[in-house]
């Protein structure tokens, strides 16, 4: 009940649960709907520049 009051009633739908062990993350996520790129571009976008990181290091 307490978790409900908390959450803001744009990402009700965007909920939800793990368990790892004895524990239980709740993880609310958020998306811009009007993005440029997918998820996986993204990602993807993010590696590669890790990458590049790593390499000159």
């Amino acid at each position: 009940m307490i978790m409900e009051k908390m959450m803001n009633t744009k990402t009700q739908g965007h909920i939800f649960t793990k368990k790892i062990g004895q524990t239980v993350y709740v993880v609310r996520y958020h998306f811009n709907e009007d993005a440029k790129e997918t998820m996986q571009e993204k990602i993807n976008r993010m590696l590669m520049t890790e990458v590049s990181r790593v390499e000159v290091q």
